[in-house]
């Protein structure tokens, strides 16, 4: 192995060379019969080391989550989405009115039992009797009344705290009232249930309070997202601890891989021809499945090391010198035979990269192969193959 290092060492620093001094004197004569000679050499002499490939382990890759597109948010105005609390302010001051007059009541109806049981009187037990009816619907009637005018400026100043706004936390309407979180929830439930927001509603996890419907959507839009994120996040830690880990180095290899399947990408669409352009399609095309496969079998990846560090980088340069030649306004004799010469040596690359495609698919070849011989052995030993029923048949005829 020591060996072959050294002797593709040799190889890729010939290229490098040939290659590097056709660019530099903008003479590519003969550049595809020499790479060409250089190439076959090399493919043969790494055929044998990228043999060393085991079975198909497979790597899962998480495609990334679509961004979904957020709603507009529009501001409704405020006054639209409030009933005005003039009606039950109203009835809560009467109450208060009616109720403090029977309580008055009450009150001159003991006196004057008290006056009558010192003066005999036989109507003292009425008026007792009376005096505890006033009292009590008066007092009910007062803090019925005093309720409501309290929860009525309540709501002017969770109103006054909303303003503009169609959402606020309910700990920030609680502190504006001087209750707890729990009271203000309660409290802000009731009026929604009173009708008093119009299209009021608690979040979720009742922690804000949101008066309007277009804003309550986009609330849930955005919370169905938010959950379907983390689904998709947790999804694929679990999926990530659950595949082995890539060496470092392995990684390394494949990163450079895509980085140059993205230039030679990128040189084509810098290159409007249409035949230069399919031999460079064929080229990305035969490459990212070497690197598929690379990723698949780690082990044939120190062997494709050492390809890469000459043959793509050389490759680049080429069509890199061939797309600043086809971009010239005027294409001379010397300029058309050297992008000729370069569409060659693409054709003796792309046949290089085919014989290491073959290469590294052989040791899955010679499992199936084995496999497929193994098979025929077992049909044969059960008198199962073609030539097992001929023999039968001619036996039954005679």
């Amino acid at each position: 192995m020591a060996q072959y290092n050294r002797e593709w060492e040799d190889i890729g620093r010939n290229i490098q060379d040939i290659v590097d001094r056709a660019v530099r004197s903008q003479d590519y004569q003969k550049l595809d019969q020499t790479v060409r000679q250089i190439v076959d050499r090399a493919v043969d002499m790494g055929t044998d080391a990228v043999r060393k490939a085991v079975d198909t382990r497979s790597k899962v890759t998480v495609q990334p989550r679509k961004q979904m597109q957020q709603p507009e948010r529009i501001q409704e105005p405020a006054p639209e989405l409030y009933s005005k609390p003039s009606k039950p302010l109203a009835f809560g001051i009467v109450k208060i009115v009616g109720g403090s007059m029977l309580v008055l009541s009450a009150l001159a109806s003991y006196i004057v039992t008290l006056v009558g049981m010192v003066f005999g009187w036989g109507i003292t037990g009425v008026l007792a009797v009376t005096g505890h009816v006033f009292a009590l619907s008066g007092a009910a009637l007062l803090g019925n009344g005093i309720s409501t005018v309290t929860w009525v400026n309540r709501f002017k100043t969770y109103l006054k705290v909303l303003g503009n706004k169609t959402h606020c936390t309910i700990e920030k309407l609680a502190r504006s009232v001087g209750k707890s979180v729990k009271f203000a929830r309660k409290d802000l439930q009731k009026m929604i249930d009173r009708g008093l927001f119009l299209e009021g509603h608690l979040d979720r996890e009742e922690t804000s309070l949101i008066t309007s419907n277009e804003t309550y959507a986009y609330y849930e839009q955005s919370r169905l997202q938010l959950e379907e994120r983390r689904r998709l996040e947790a999804a694929a830690a679990a999926k990530k601890a659950a595949e082995p880990e890539v060496d470092p180095q392995v990684q390394e290899v494949l990163d450079r891989g895509n980085a140059f399947i993205v230039q030679i990408r990128n040189c084509n669409n810098a290159i409007p021809g249409e035949g230069v352009s399919a031999k460079i399609d064929r080229m990305e095309l035969i490459v990212r499945k070497i690197f598929e496969r690379a990723q698949a079998h780690p082990e044939i990846v120190p062997d494709l090391k050492k390809l890469m560090n000459y043959y793509l980088p050389m490759t680049i340069k080429l069509l890199n010198a061939y797309a600043d030649m086809d971009a010239q306004a005027i294409q001379g004799e010397t300029i058309a035979a050297s992008k000729r010469e370069i569409e060659d040596t693409l054709d003796t690359l792309n046949l290089a990269f085919e014989k290491l495609l073959d290469s590294v698919f052989q040791d899955t070849a010679m499992d199936v192969s084995s496999d497929i011989s193994v098979l025929q052995t077992l049909l044969a030993q059960e008198g199962l193959t073609a030539d097992d029923f001929s023999t039968r048949k001619n036996e039954k005829e005679n």
